[in-house]
């Protein structure tokens, strides 16, 4: 796929209807500092318990709802679901010690304290809809900046513990489920058209990961010389345009290579229904063949939103969570499989 820097510009005709089932979701995250204090981690534990409870006094006075839980007394399997969900980084649970998080209960912002920076303040919404993410972050980073000093350049802006955040601070990102253009073999030239363009494409875990299920994140590169409505609208533009190639690609491969899209689908519907040992990683492949499936119209008995919750829900925190006990990873590789096994077996192809 070739994105042009005129083509992020030009108008763009209204996505098509089924948009909402390949942008997946989308978060914006500000990084902040407290004027003053060391960076998480060069600051000693002492440090970072007083910027936690700076931090908690402010949501205390401004967003009382949002309540701080320090990270060191959330228990493991509550821990690995906040991080399944995206909610907090693998980063903040390494750094125990005065780490904190609050959430909000329909979980549209979330606060991590003491992660790499002092705060990172996060809004989710469904879709592409990055505005709706952006308005929620700032809201509660305006509130804050009421009660809290930040860390600030008249020259360079925000300032951060990495170099790459100095700025607005703000990471906007877009999930996108992919999967089309990979079995017709254009993913590549995506992935390389996104990062010429400055973008970051990583993986469903995040920074470092794989794009598993061709599941694939994609955010802004560049924090520092542009501003955040910048941002917000060239993220969106640019996700915009993939999701309309992968709607494309979804078209034809319907059209020009049926066989390979239905050995696909029955496939991974044939293992999800009968395998006895499922790992996380396969799981979400075969899961990411049915939510094509369900998106595309192909499958019987099963939406796109019940994959999504079924991707959630086998995810290893979640499912202990459920079953109400901690199992070894070979127990809940068959625990999984045993689940999955349920809630698909009344799903049929159509085609």
């Amino acid at each position: 796929m070739m994105l042009t820097s005129e083509a992020q510009d030009a108008p763009r005709p209204a996505l098509p209807e089924q948009a909402a089932t390949i942008a997946m979701s989308c978060r914006v995250r500000l990084a902040r500092n407290l004027a003053g204090e060391r960076f998480p981690d060069w600051a000693t534990e002492r440090d970072r318990e007083r910027v936690l409870n700076a931090v908690r006094e402010a949501l205390s006075a401004e967003a009382p709802e949002l309540r701080v839980t320090p990270v060191a007394g959330v228990e493991e399997q509550d821990r690995d679901m906040l991080c399944e969900s995206h909610l907090i980084s693998k980063e903040l649970l390494e750094r125990a010690a005065g780490g904190g998080v609050a959430v909000a209960k329909d979980g549209s912002v979330c606060v991590m304290v003491n992660e790499e920076d002092h705060l990172r303040i996060q809004g989710f919404a469904q879709g592409l809809d990055v505005a709706g993410a952006w308005r929620r972050a700032d809201a509660l980073d305006t509130g804050l900046e009421r009660h809290l000093a930040y860390a600030w350049s008249p020259r360079l802006g925000y300032l951060t513990a990495c170099p790459s955040n100095v700025g607005t601070g703000l990471r906007a990102g877009v999930m996108l489920h992919l999967l089309g253009s990979s079995l017709l073999g254009e993913i590549e030239p995506v992935v390389r058209g996104l990062e010429r363009m400055r973008l970051l494409v990583r993986g469903i875990g995040g920074e470092g990961s794989e794009a598993a299920g061709q599941i694939y994140q994609v955010s802004n590169m560049d924090t520092l010389g542009t501003d955040e409505a910048g941002i917000i609208r060239r993220v969106t533009r640019i996700c915009s345009e993939v999701v309309r190639q992968e709607h494309n690609a979804r078209v034809r491969l319907l059209q020009e290579t049926p066989l390979v899209l239905v050995d696909c689908l029955a496939r991974s519907l044939s293992v999800l229904q009968n395998a006895r040992l499922l790992a996380t990683a396969e799981a979400l492949e075969f899961l990411s063949a049915l939510r094509l499936g369900a998106a595309m119209g192909l499958c019987t008995r099963l939406k796109v939103s019940d994959v999504d919750a079924l991707i959630l829900m086998m995810q290893p925190g979640h499912l202990q969570k459920g079953l109400g006990t901690s199992l070894t990873s070979d127990e809940r590789d068959e625990m999984r499989a045993e689940f999955l096994s349920r809630k698909v077996a009344r799903v049929k192809l159509k085609c």
